[in-house]
């Protein structure tokens, strides 16, 4: 599988001691911070990324959930990812199919991408805290 070839080559490039696994096969998880990981899974055809990384914020909920939206409308604020919540509706997660076979580089630059809107998103929850 291509996705395999793929992470050992960002193993590599991110000098991990061990490749990335997870319990099941054709997931990876990559663990960002000590409560944020994102799992990297491989599709028929590309992969997909999910990541749930950050407590709904308590105050002023009606706004922030339209900003969510709107960020979320033509994936303006997302990179192509898209913000939604978890089964339990309290945290906020991002996530984005790739449904295409893509080079090394350009799953690099996605993940890159998906990770920065990621921090940029845990960075605008703590606004609204």
């Amino acid at each position: 599988m291509l996705l395999d070839q793929y992470i050992q080559q960002l193993s590599k490039e991110l000098e991990l001691e061990d490749q990335l696994r997870s319990d099941v096969p054709g997931i990876f998880a990559l663990p960002l911070e000590e409560d944020v990981t994102v799992m990297i899974s491989a599709l028929a055809q590309g992969f997909a990324l999910n990541c749930g990384f950050s407590h709904i914020p308590s105050g002023r909920l009606e706004d922030f959930f339209e900003r969510v939206l709107l960020a979320d409308l033509f994936f303006q604020g997302t990179k192509g990812a898209v913000l939604g919540l978890n089964e339990d509706g309290n945290l906020l997660t991002l996530s984005q199919n790739v449904e295409y076979q893509t080079d090394y580089r350009e799953f690099r630059d996605v993940l890159e991408d998906f990770i920065n809107t990621i921090d940029y998103w845990r960075g605008e929850v703590q606004n609204w805290k």
